[in-house]
């Protein structure tokens, strides 16, 4: 009998949602296939194997389950037929079915203790709104096990970015596997070795972004996490609050705290008009000494404005995403002024912040290559997440990476608007939180503060050598160019 790896004790206690995600050769359906066989000879259960697609019982974890049964020498407690996997005194039965090919059978399915979702990456929502209400009976758990793969998956979405009550969530890699073979790590190695960026996607199962088109890349953000704790800077300097005020419907009110270079808190509610808020704005920024509030300023921000200028005793600022281009005649880079490469502020502020992250992924780069290395760039240049105070820190690295670039018909630099945003894919779930608009709209502001303009030029002096250590080519991926 083998033993149990230790990262999957959480599944035996009780939970609606127990998820696995992670990179290959981690171990999870060989632990989840083991967890499910034990139940099976502890008490009479129903087990739902399923996927997205099954054209065959080749297709199903059939074979993963009677492996299972065989390898804990317990071949002579169960019957194993070529649809299903019954136990002989327990009388547990394990199903196998694939979702979109068998929508009539899942929905008359009765009496399911456990549904086992494997390469749960494929589910489509409406998979997922066929499967979950079938298992209805009392007590009942869905089990989910996937290597992510698009950030803009369902699955992902809906058991990572913005999870569901009462769920057990766990991340698994190959280094948490004990049994990690050789051949898995010869070819790891390898692919680390050649392609990094395809390693964390396969290995160390970091989604893949919407495009190659995304403004700030999820690898970029990844390396902003705590970046300085690792890159050794402190949270100084002004004390800064983003704040989004609800629209309407189902809009979250939402505020960032910053101090200097580091994201310290973000918050979202749902209750409260224009004057609550505000006046709750007003007190947090009281209680932690900020200096300076900024607010988006397009729609109902207008009475924003005038309730915060009445009440707050510290410095207010509007925010309008629509406006033209800061410093509009200075030079963004060679050759090339703000006006030349931007549409308007927006643009211009979205390109500052990704300058950011990508700034500060160069600089974990190059500690991890040289410890002893200094700094590639001021850390007012940088930008770190904090995990403290952060809750949801999965829901922002994806949000953070959706918003992908597009062009005017001049050919300026402009961020995809929120209409067309909508129009992608998901929109009951990402356009459900006000939090996304906050991480949009007020991060650029209070990213720049009172040293907007200087932060956007291009530092003429110090960029060439610095191109050089970095890209090869002179290119920064911040030169983006219409095709």
């Amino acid at each position: 009998m083998t033993t149990l790896n230790a990262i999957f004790r959480p599944f035996i206690q009780p939970h609606r949602y127990k998820i696995a995600k992670g990179g290959r050769g981690s171990g999870k359906s060989w632990a989840i296939a083991r967890l499910l066989v034990e139940i099976a000879r502890r008490g009479t259960y129903r087990f739902l194997c399923a996927r997205e697609f099954q054209a065959s019982m080749a297709d199903s974890v059939i074979q993963l389950i009677a492996d299972t049964i065989q390898r804990e020498g317990y071949l002579k407690e169960f019957e194993i037929q070529k649809a299903y996997i019954r136990h002989l005194a327990t009388d547990s039965l394990f199903m196998f079915y694939g979702i979109k090919n068998n929508v009539t059978k899942i929905k008359s399915l009765e009496g399911i203790d456990i549904a086992w979702v494997e390469e749960a990456e494929a589910v489509t929502k409406e998979s997922w709104d066929i499967l979950i209400p079938t298992i209805r009976k009392p007590g009942s758990e869905i089990w989910v096990s996937f290597n992510p793969k698009n950030i803009l998956d369902d699955t992902y979405q809906r058991f990572v970015v913005n999870p569901l009550d009462d769920i057990c969530l766990l991340t698994v890699h190959y280094t948490d596997n004990p049994h990690f073979p050789e051949v898995l790590r010869l070819e790891m190695e390898e692919c680390k070795c050649k392609d990094y960026d395809l390693y964390l996607h396969i290995w160390e199962g970091e989604p893949v972004a919407d495009s190659d088109l995304a403004i700030i890349k999820p690898l970029w953000i990844a390396a902003a996490v705590d970046a300085h704790m690792t890159l050794g800077f402190d949270a100084v300097g002004e004390k800064r609050l983003g704040f989004d005020v609800a629209d309407e419907g189902e809009d979250c009110n939402a505020l960032c705290f910053v101090q200097g270079s580091v994201v310290l808190d973000l918050d979202e509610w749902h209750r409260g008009d224009v004057i609550a808020s505000s006046n709750r704005v007003n007190r947090y920024a009281i209680e932690r000494g900020i200096t300076c509030i900024i607010y988006d300023s397009i729609g109902v921000g207008a009475g924003v404005k005038a309730h915060l200028k009445r009440i707050a005793a510290i410095n207010v600022k509007g925010f309008n995403a629509g406006e033209a281009v800061k410093d509009p005649d200075a030079l963004y880079m060679p050759g090339k002024t703000n006006k030349d490469m931007f549409a308007n502020i927006k643009a211009q502020a979205w390109w500052a912040v990704r300058e950011r992250f990508y700034k500060t992924w160069r600089c974990i780069e190059a500690k991890k290559q040289d410890p002893k290395a200094a700094l590639l760039y001021p850390t007012d240049e940088l930008i770190s997440l904090s995990t403290t105070n952060i809750k949801r820190l999965e829901y922002l690295k994806a949000e953070l990476s959706r918003p992908r670039v597009d062009y005017d018909n001049n050919g300026h630099v402009k961020v995809e608007s929120k209409k067309d945003m909508k129009k992608e894919a998901f929109p009951h779930r990402i356009w459900r939180m006000r939090s996304l608009w906050l991480l949009r709209r007020q991060i650029a502001p209070w990213i720049h503060g009172h040293c907007w303009g200087e932060r956007l030029k291009c530092h003429e002096n110090a960029m060439p050598a610095i191109r050089r250590k970095i890209m090869p080519s002179g290119n920064t991926p911040w030169m983006v160019t219409k095709t």
